[in-house]
């Protein structure tokens, strides 16, 4: 069975909305950088990537409570968008400790950094070699995409 909109548009409003995962009232999620050429996928554990260590570094909070979702007006996804800290999803290094490291990608984890919500890869890693160069990610979304009919 294909999912209408309406289903599709009530799966994005109960996750943006659930306060068991990412939507707590207080007990931010995390957004982390990672550093290995790891591949996210359905399957992948937190295990499966290498956290940055440069000098400067710490997982961001995402703000808790009810975060954003919204219809995708250009390929009809369904967004749910995590609402970024004061600053954005902005880490810069302030020293060269554990310099050089490229930033592959960014995971979505629970406050407990324990169960991994999801994971992107960059357009274009990241190569930071000096300390006061920085990362930024536009915007942490989860998509998702309407059954296409063959």
């Amino acid at each position: 069975m294909i999912p209408t909109n309406t289903i599709l548009d009530r799966l994005a409003t109960l996750l943006a909305t659930d306060a068991t995962t990412l939507a707590h009232a207080t007990l931010a999620v995390h957004v982390h950088l990672f550093v290995n050429t790891a591949t996210p996928g359905p399957g992948s554990v937190v295990g499966d990537f290498t956290e940055a260590t440069f000098d400067g570094y710490a997982p961001l909070d995402a703000d808790v409570g009810p975060q954003q979702e919204f219809v995708d007006p250009i390929t009809g996804n369904r967004v749910v968008q995590l609402i970024e800290p004061l600053g954005g999803w902005h880490w810069e290094t302030t020293g060269v400790t554990d310099l050089p490291q490229t930033v592959y990608g960014f995971f979505v984890t629970d406050n407990a950094d324990t169960v991994l919500y999801g994971a992107a890869r960059l357009d274009d890693p990241f190569p930071l070699t000096a300390s006061g160069q920085a990362v930024d990610v536009d915007q942490v979304r989860f998509d998702f995409v309407p059954p296409v009919l063959s």
